[in-house]
């Protein structure tokens, strides 16, 4: 963990040693989100062929089956696929005005969409909080791979700085210099870096060298004020922990799991090419010499008969596979998948369940596990996002003002379809058997009528 700032100093190292194996891990996790498995688990080669001969000549990642990215995206879906609504105040009041700017001023629902995705396959988010140029507060999200926290080394949850720090490359400004030199010197590295205190940011340029060193400085702002009482930044972790300084990803704890089941499905895909095409087997009187490749060929829908009972019959060779166990074995793998990812085997829908009518209630017993996962990451997400909007309502903008000392509440949804008919019948029971919803609003909400349509159904009933 970083505790001082020292890591940007002349001579340093960038990134800090400290920090390579999270942001190594933040690569490779993109790298299977987007699908690049054959590239991620390639080392899982070598591991196998301990226990199968000749493994490279067998199996090849022809499979993949990108579960993280599924798991991804449902937990996603689950907290926003259902807008949540957030709300400060009645809903004429300038608090809910202002909250309904910022949430449309920043594309909030899609903004924290990409949030949950970062949650899960980095363990991390960060919002981001600033003016923009047309002086509207902005909530926007920064990759994790940006950010560097410096925090108090006796009390790790005591933040004392929220670093954004990227590298970037410029073009040399020596025209002869570059015709000289190959593609990768025509260019300087230089490392952007923004260090956030509360209530303000100071702005840095470094050189680098081309072993990733700092060499100078070559452009500094004074601190800027960024009109806030806080930090600028707002970090949102997946899970963690007391001894923690970033969150734990989803993708770890299942990368074995799900490289097994790529590399069992591949090999079974592998054997089944080279059977696809059936062998025969006969006299050699079934075959015929062709002049004109000379080779001798089988004609295929001729006679070929046998001089003796001992000749063998023009036959083809068939193939028992054998491929139980293997297939076994990729079924235990899932079940282990669908407990350890906390997903649950609905969510994958292995045994059609979901294709089956299932109640509201039983839907949800079956989604306990996953709706527990995404309460626990919405439970991190909530805080920050209040805290977030709160942060850009001190940066103004048009109908919007600071909500700093407001309550702010945000009504979560579940994400699953609301079964219908079974609420009703709950208010059937609830009611004993009285109305609960007038015949008009029934016909306008079921056949999604106009108040003009709707109208003249009801004269029509009626007539």
């Amino acid at each position: 963990m970083l505790t001082s700032l020292d890591f940007l100093k002349i001579g340093q190292i960038f990134p800090p040693a400290i920090e390579t194996s999270r942001l190594e891990k933040y690569y490779t996790n993109k790298r299977i989100f987007e699908g690049e498995h054959e590239l991620v688990y390639k080392e899982n080669f070598d591991r196998i062929a301990r226990h199968i001969n000749n493994f490279q000549e067998v199996v090849s990642y022809s499979v993949i089956c990108n579960f993280q990215k599924l798991i991804s995206l449902k937990i996603a879906d689950f907290m926003l696929g259902e807008e949540p609504i957030i709300s400060c105040g009645d809903d004429n009041s300038k608090q809910q005005i202002a909250v309904d700017n910022i949430i449309e001023n920043s594309d909030l629902i899609n903004t924290c969409y990409s949030l949950a995705i970062d949650l899960s396959r980095y363990g991390d988010g960060v919002f981001n909080i600033y003016k923009d140029e047309e002086g509207k507060g902005i909530i926007d999200i920064t990759q994790p791979s940006f950010y560097f926290k410096v925090v108090d080394a006796q009390n790790i949850k005591k933040v004392q700085h929220h670093v954004l720090a990227h590298k970037y490359k410029k073009l040399k400004s020596n025209t002869l210099l570059n015709t000289l030199f190959s593609d990768d010197n025509q260019y300087d590295d230089f490392l952007y870096v923004e260090i956030h205190s509360k209530g303000y940011v100071e702005k840095f340029t470094y050189k680098l060298s081309k072993q990733g060193y700092i060499e100078s400085v070559t452009e500094q702002s004074e601190p800027i004020e960024t009109g806030l009482d806080d930090f600028a930044i707002v970090p949102v972790h997946n899970l963690l922990t007391s001894d923690r300084v970033y969150g734990i990803d989803d993708y770890s704890d299942i990368d074995s799991i799900i490289s097994e089941i790529e590399v069992r499905i591949s090999q079974i895909a592998k054997i089944l090419d080279n059977h696809a095409e059936p062998s025969m087997q006969g006299p050699e009187t079934a075959l015929e010499y062709n002049k004109n490749t000379g080779k001798y060929e089988l004609k295929i829908g001729n006679y070929f008969p046998r001089e003796s009972k001992d000749d063998a019959e023009v036959s083809y060779i068939t193939w028992d596979a054998q491929l139980q166990a293997s297939f076994t074995q990729i079924e235990k793998l899932i079940n282990i998948l669908a407990v350890i990812s906390e997903m649950g085997s609905a969510i994958f829908d292995f045994d059609n369940k979901l294709g089956q009518a299932a109640s509201g209630t039983a839907l949800k017993r079956m989604m306990i596990s996953p709706l527990a996962k995404v309460n626990r990451v919405r439970m991190s997400v909530d805080s920050a996002l209040k805290k977030a909007i709160k942060l850009a309502s001190q940066l103004g903008g048009e109908d919007i003002i600071d909500l700093s000392k407001e309550k702010i509440n945000i009504f979560w949804n579940d994400g699953l379809p609301n079964d219908e008919k079974e609420e009703a019948e709950i208010y059937n029971v609830r009611t004993g058997g009285k109305a609960t919803i007038s015949q008009y609003s029934a016909i306008k909400r079921l056949d999604n009528l106009t108040d003009e349509d709707t109208q003249a159904e009801l004269t029509a009933i009626q007539e």
